[in-house]
């Protein structure tokens, strides 16, 4: 029972190391289209609003290029947190958009981990996660700064550290 006991506790221990975050073969990104993690709503004039109840503290882009290579996307959101950009959202439906985002991630992170219908990849501050729903036909992509915003790289550029 002592020794199932330290094997539960070693590997426990390699889950919580950066072992854990093997399954990536390269570093998160440290930004999206150009706004940085932790960026000040205020700094990023071209976003507006989300109008429909239940959204707060959610913007989109008026303009946005709703492709990313050759996926084309229903929606892009940007969500903030303590005014901060922290994590966006991408929509899209369809199989073949699922199949032509989840090879993107592939090739830029490495084949991160699935656990059933959702793939992601884990770095100590960030992730990147894709889900698609075969029964709705729709799937999402979420890449989200997992830490404090204020302390995120657009943070601390416009702190000037």
């Amino acid at each position: 029972m002592k020794r199932i006991l330290v094997t539960l506790a070693i590997l426990l221990a390699f889950a919580a190391t950066p072992f854990a975050q093997g399954f990536n073969a390269a570093p998160p990104p440290e930004d999206f289209r150009g706004m940085v993690w932790g960026t000040s709503i205020e700094n990023l004039p071209d976003l507006a609003p989300v109008q429909e109840q239940g959204f707060p503290n959610t913007y989109f882009r008026r303009d946005e290029d709703l492709s990313m290579g050759q996926a084309r996307l229903i929606s892009i959101a940007y969500y903030f947190k303590d005014g901060r950009l922290y994590r966006v959202g991408v929509a899209y439906k369809g199989g073949t958009n699922h199949f032509f985002l989840k090879e993107q991630l592939m090739k830029r992170y490495g084949n991160g981990r699935q656990i059933g219908a959702r793939q992601g990849w884990v770095w100590p501050n960030f992730s990147v996660e894709i889900a698609y729903d075969s029964g709705s036909d729709r799937g999402a992509v979420f890449y989200t700064w997992e830490g404090d915003p204020a302390k995120a790289p657009g943070a601390l550029a416009e702190a000037g550290q």
